[in-house]
């Protein structure tokens, strides 16, 4: 086939070598910013109970125990003074049992009376363990003192990590239920982007590759990130897996829930050995997929290849091209009209 070489520029027929500037090919996935998992929490109550002091607000930094906010529970306090009845009764059992033990021992009481106080004694000790786990279960510790209780009923939430607080739901004086969340901890300047990868693009994606995380709200820039995790399993609605790249944000640039695009670079070659196209260079034409090799300007070859895999943006080429050959990587489809029409 020959053409014009002025009448090819005008049409936007690029050429280039296979293994050079196409070494250089880059397939962008798109996803989204969202906070690192590793340093998140939610921080919520166990029980029901109402806010009676609020110590923080959003955009705070706060350190891991930190008080956030003070809580009153009417069954921490039933728990409380339950823990307290438990514990002095399971004290005079124990008592009693070493008094009853003292008098068998002398001849002054029955074996009877004896055993019946050390089952009352293990029976308290029980009753006394279940009160200690259920305080433990509540997220409160033990009370001392006596028969006077310090802050009866109050819960103190923490922080359970250092970090900032990106979202404060709680409110003073209102009733907070179990399944709320009160706050959101998180570091906003370690961000990670969530991919959404095609599995005809994931032999492409390996853990700890480097890729540029492209934002279309901020034109111009361009952050870097490493990839640290690709998910096992394809959804099978989807055909696709997530990846997962660690975004640093020290500058507070970037904001979770921001739209991105995540630009890896690929080899001149993948890992079989085989030759990576741009996609639009390969062309079908009947039953074969061919590529357009400039033999000089204007001058074109039709070529039958064998493609091992195609994404949408990068195809692999088995066999039927060889590394320095020039091909027409843009416009190839108006080569490809051409050649029809002939």
């Amino acid at each position: 086939m020959k053409f014009d070489p002025n009448a090819l520029e005008r049409l936007g027929i690029k050429v280039e070598p296979v293994g050079q500037t196409t070494g250089t090919l880059d397939l962008e996935v798109p996803g989204s910013l969202e906070y690192n998992l590793d340093n998140y929490a939610e921080v919520g109550t166990l029980v029901d109970g109402r806010v009676t002091a609020i110590n923080v607000k959003a955009g705070d930094r706060v350190k891991r125990g930190q008080v956030l906010a003070t809580i009153v529970v009417p069954s921490i306090a039933t728990a409380q003074a339950e823990y307290l009845a438990a514990e002095a009764s399971a004290k005079i059992a124990k008592e009693n049992e070493a008094r009853e033990q003292s008098l068998l021992d002398k001849s002054l009481t029955t074996a009877r009376e004896a055993e019946l106080a050390k089952a009352d004694a293990t029976k308290t000790e029980a009753e006394l363990a279940a009160a200690k786990a259920k305080l433990q279960a509540l997220g409160v510790t033990r009370p001392t003192g006596g028969s006077n209780i310090s802050g009866a009923g109050t819960l103190l939430l923490t922080a359970p990590l250092d970090g900032e607080v990106v979202r404060r739901d709680a409110v003073l004086g209102r009733f907070l239920q179990a399944k709320e969340t009160a706050f959101v901890i998180a570091d906003p300047r370690d961000l990670r982007a969530s991919l959404n990868v095609y599995e005809a693009d994931l032999p492409y994606f390996h853990i700890g590759q480097e890729a540029e995380i492209l934002i279309d709200a901020m034109p111009g820039k361009v952050f870097k990130g490493k990839i640290i995790l690709v998910e096992p399993q394809v959804g099978k609605a989807s055909r696709s897996a997530r990846a997962y790249i660690d975004v640093p944000n020290p500058d507070g640039l970037l904001r979770p829930g921001l739209f991105i695009r995540a630009s890896l670079r690929l080899p001149e070659t993948a890992k079989s050995g085989r030759l990576l196209v741009p996609a639009p260079a390969v062309q079908p034409i009947g039953d074969d997929d061919v590529v357009f090799i400039e033999h000089r300007p204007g001058m074109f070859e039709v070529r039958k290849v064998n493609v091992a895999r195609r994404t949408t943006q990068v195809a692999e080429i088995r066999d039927g091209l060889s590394g320095g050959e020039r091909i027409a990587v843009e416009g190839a489809f108006i080569l490809r009209g051409e050649v029809t029409k002939q």
